[in-house]
Order: structure tokens, then C-alpha cells, then sequence
């Protein structure tokens, strides 16, 4: 592991953490319950990387619980950033946008100057990509992909978006990192500087969003302080405090927060003096007040009552009261977890965007193939299969043990996704056959497959494994924003974690050979896939 390690010195920040900080969840509903955990238990920052926020009774759930925790600490800043094009797509049953759900927090919230919402897009696109207005076709193009969840201090990395599906039947992989202070930091300062040169939405709550009105995104030239702030990325945490702490810029600010404190201190002091003069409310004030947080509180009911019904079309009766049961308990009981139990464990975080030319991810994830040799067995999920040719020639002239978990065409994420994407099931499929390895296909029913990650073992005994956005594919490369972690460790326990959760997918899935994808019946790979592909490959 260390020699590893040390081929990948060129890249930094590493994040030190305990390994009992790093808790593994197992499916969708664990997701949605810490989403909830995360919101209730946060007071200074909630801050979401995701491609989009859906539009059903289960994420207006979660809207419903941001804004009421807004109004619980007033200070509780929340910063969203979500894809551009995406986020603008309107959906065909109920003409609604992702981005109306921060219309709805602005509207809600006395507090809506503490909320930023970004739209990140290629700055470069052709001109005739914004002729397509709320379709799915401009998505081909570049999307924003990159997945963080963070609530203060604890972050949720995953591939999963927020939004209905991925709460129940859509499998992926979810990672929470508990009191990680410095990742937290460390994720929040990219999405700041994301947000600098993204689509600003800046409009009152009696307008309506204008995608073409918004603030443009700010050209290449314009990015060099994007690029200043990045730099001090490229140190470790250490270092680049020691950056800062020489920054006048950084000394002006550290004033302000003096200032700010002594503000927070005058105001503390003022609402003890509230509380004093409380007692001499009138009944008909303190009937207003009590109102209105019971309107909240009725207003999350309803929505859970909402969600119950969305649950019942998915699970039975006994699941779904599980499923409330833990959701009820994320909310109102507090859990203290154990955080020094386990072993030193190294986190790296790699980002990729590949029209701004950061491209770190490629960089370590070629330095981990070109060391596939030293590794005794390799785990590799990914729900849309396509790499590119680069890791095919890796991964067939090695000789580690290496097996592939994937969706079947019926858990393909594009399954019965209209006729004009009802082939890409069976693209996938065909590009399957270029990889001389052992392939496992994920097929659950009613299920679909979004995972992806990376699980081996090492000669010494170590263990890595890989988490994030990248399906590892040729648009992951070449297209989209995305972001990694890369955990090393030699902590036995979180080896037999990785273990149950590499387990957990393979008990829904059945491994195929080249023969039984040629002579399938159903999903025939014709010419017309093949050339197809051909056309398409660079876009999936």
C-alpha cells in the first residue's frame, strides 16, 4: 500500500481519517434516511454537488425539511449546485423543474439570503445546443455530475441523485464520512468556486426563471481566479493553511470573522434579553407564534403522508412501515457513533472537468492501473459499461483477478425509457464483449443498477476501494464533471465491510460469457447496434 501511496505523492490533499468515521449504508432507503439525519442534525451548513433534484412527494419532502431547519437556525447557510441543462428540463407529467424546488425555499424562508443555487454548464457549447430548450438531447453534450452531500461536518459521497428512484428501487453505493471537518471544508471551497463561474439564479419570488436571462457563465480568460483558488487545492490541508495564513486577503477576512463573532456575541446577549421579556407576549402573539411552526410541521406530515404512498407502489405494507420506522427514528432519536474504533485509514479526492482542463482523476486512476499488478483480486461495478480503449488494453493484459459487476438490459437505467433511447440497453450489452474478464449482470425486479466503484485487495494484505460519480466510461473521461475518493487502509474491519457490500450486489447478479450475450434471443446485437455504437460510443 505504502509503495502506492507513494506513486501517488503528485496528487494532494491526503485526508487522514479513522476508519469508524466511515460508515457504509446499504441501499436506497438508508440513503434517503440519512439525507433526512443529515438535515436535521445540521446548523451551520448544508451544502449539495448532485446532477439534479427530482420532482416527486419524496424530494419535496426533503425541501420541506430544509426549510423548516432554516427556520430552526437562522445562521444555517445552503448552497446548491446542480447541472444546468438538467436542472432546467422540465418534466412531461407535471411541467415542473428541478429549480422549482428552490423557488419554493425562497418563498418559504425569511432567511433566503443565506441560499445560493448554481447551474454549472460547458461554457463552450455549440449555439444550437440552446435551441433545445428543457430537452434531454442538450445533456449529450457535457453534464455536471459530481455528487457531495455535506451537513456541517459529515459528508455523504455516493452516485446517487436526489430525486425519487434513487430514495427506493435504483441501487448505488453510499459512503458517510463522520466529523471529517476537513473534507467538509475541502468539498464546500470547491463548491464555492464553482459557484463563482456557474449560472447564478438571483430572482424575487413573484418571477419566474428565465434559463436564457441568467447571469452568463463567465468565459475561459475570466477563470483565473477560479484557477488561484484550485491551486491551493493542489497542497495538503497543512500547507495550504500556511498559504493562507501569508494572504492579506486571508488576514482581512479572519477580521471579519472577529467582527462577526462579536456580532454573534451582541446578539446572543440580545436574545437572552428576548427571553426575558417573553413572559410579557400577549396570548394572541404567542398564539401567532405557535401557528406558524405548526403549519411547518403539518406541511412535513402531509408530505410524509405523501411519501408513505409513493412507498406503498414499490414495497409492501410491512417494508414500508420498516422503511418510516427508521426514517422516524433518523429524525427523533439521536445516535452517538463510535469514531475511534478502527485503524488510520488515507482519503483522496480527485476532481475532473475536463473543458477547464482539471483533469487529477484521469491522472490517478491511470497510476492505479499501471500498478494492477500489485493488487491479489479487483471488484469493478459500473451501471453504464463503456470504457474506453485505454482501460480495456489494462484491464484484458493483466493478470489479476478481476470480475466486473454491470446492469443487465433490464436494470439498464434506460430500460422502457421511450423509443428514442429504447437501444441503449443494447449498446451497453454489446460493449460488454470487449472485456476478456468475468462479468456479473445486476438484475433485481424493479430494481435498476447505478453503481459504481472500485474494491481490491493488495499483495500486503491492504485494501482500496473507490467511490463517487465516474462510471469509469468514455463521456466520464471526456464529457462531465466528476468526482473520486480513493480510501486506502489496512483496518481488517473495513475490509470485512467492503466484503459484505461487494457480496450484497452480487447476490443480484448472474454472471454471463461472450457466448450467452451472442446467441441471447432478446436482446439481439445486430448491425444495427453495432453500428450504433459506433456513432454513439463517445457519447455514453
Amino acid at each position: 500500500m505504502n509503495q502506492l501511496l507513494n506513486n501517488l505523492k503528485f496528487h494532494k490533499p491526503f485526508f487522514k481519517l479513522n476508519t469508524a468515521q466511515i460508515e457504509i449504508l446499504k441501499d436506497p432507503v438508508d440513503f434517503y434516511v440519512n439525507l433526512h439525519k443529515g438535515i436535521k442534525n445540521a446548523q451551520k451548513r448544508i451544502v449539495w454537488s448532485t446532477l439534479y433534484i427530482g420532482n416527486g412527494n419524496m424530494e419535496e419532502f426533503l425541501i420541506e425539511s430544509l426549510s423548516n431547519q432554516q427556520r430552526r437556525f437562522e445562521q444555517l447557510r445552503i448552497s446548491l449546485l446542480m447541472d444546468y441543462y438538467r436542472g432546467t428540463r422540465r418534466d412531461k407529467k407535471n411541467h415542473q423543474t428541478p429549480i422549482d424546488h428552490y423557488l419554493y425555499l425562497r418563498m418559504q424562508n425569511l432567511y433566503s439570503n443565506n441560499m445560493k443555487l448554481g447551474l454549472m454548464r460547458h461554457p463552450f457549447l455549440p449555439q444550437f445546443a440552446n435551441m433545445l430548450e428543457e430537452s434531454a438531447a442538450r445533456e449529450i453534450f457535457n453534464v455536471h455530475h459530481m455528487k457531495w452531500y455535506i451537513f456541517d461536518n459529515r459528508v455523504i459521497l455516493t452516485g446517487a441523485n436526489l430525486q425519487e428512484q434513487y430514495f427506493i428501487n435504483r441501487q448505488d453505493r453510499y459512503m458517510v464520512f463522520h466529523e471529517a471537518n476537513e473534507l467538509a471544508d475541502y468539498l464546500d471551497d470547491a463548491q464555492s468556486a464553482l459557484l463563482q463561474h456557474a449560472y447564478y439564479v438571483d430572482f424575487d419570488s413573484n418571477s419566474k426563471f428565465d434559463p436564457l436571462r441568467a447571469q452568463p457563465f463567465k468565459r475561459q480568460q475570466y477563470f483565473k481566479e477560479f484557477h488561484q483558488t484550485w491551486k491551493i487545492f493542489k497542497f495538503s490541508y497543512k500547507e495550504a493553511a500556511e498559504i493562507k495564513s501569508d494572504d492579506e486577503e486571508y488576514q482581512e477576512q479572519q477580521q471579519e470573522k472577529v467582527q462577526k463573532q462579536e456580532e454573534d456575541n451582541n446578539n446572543n446577549i440580545k436574545q437572552e434579553q428576548e427571553q426575558e421579556q417573553e413572559e410579557e407576549l400577549s396570548k394572541e402573539e404567542m398564539l401567532q407564534f405557535y401557528e406558524r411552526d405548526l403549519i411547518v410541521e403539518q406541511k412535513i406530515q402531509e408530505r410524509k403522508e405523501q411519501a408513505k404512498l409513493i412507498l406503498n407502489k414499490s414495497f409492501n405494507k410491512g417494508d414500508v412501515q420498516n422503511i418510516i420506522n427508521r426514517l422516524e427514528k433518523a429524525l427523533y432519536k439521536d445516535e452517538e457513533r463510535e469514531l475511534d474504533e478502527g485503524e488510520e485509514c488515507t482519503v483522496l479526492i480527485t476532481l475532473h472537468i475536463p473543458y477547464l482542463q482539471t483533469d487529477e482523476d484521469k491522472l490517478v486512476f491511470m497510476k492505479i492501473l499501471e500498478n494492477l499488478d500489485q493488487f491479489t483480486s479487483v471488484t469493478w461495478a459500473s451501471g453504464y459499461m463503456n470504457f474506453t480503449k485505454t482501460i480495456i488494453n489494462f484491464v484484458n493484459n493483466c493478470k489479476t483477478d478481476i470480475k466486473f459487476i454491470t446492469a443487465s438490459p433490464e436494470a439498464n437505467g434506460f430500460h422502457k425509457a421511450g423509443k428514442a433511447k429504447s437501444f441503449i440497453p443494447f449498446l451497453y450489452r454489446y460493449f460488454e464483449l470487449a472485456i476478456d474478464k468475468p462479468i456479473f449482470e445486476y438484475k433485481r425486479n424493479g430494481w435498476t443498477f447505478h453503481t459504481k466503484g472500485f474494491w481490491a485487495e493488495l499483495q500486503d494484505g491492504s485494501i482500496m476501494t473507490i467511490i463517487g460519480s465516474s462510471n469509469y466510461a468514455v463521456r466520464s473521461e471526456k464529457r462531465d464533471n466528476e468526482i473520486q475518493a480513493y480510501i486506502f487502509t489496512q483496518c481488517p474491519m473495513f475490509k470485512q465491510d467492503l466484503k459484505k457490500e461487494q457480496n450484497y450486489l452480487l447476490n443480484y447478479a448472474e454472471n454471463i460469457t461472450k457466448e450467452e450475450i451472442i446467441k441471447d434471443n432478446e436482446i439481439k446485437i445486430n448491425w444495427k447496434i453495432k453500428l450504433l455504437s459506433k456513432i454513439f460510443k463517445s457519447m455514453m
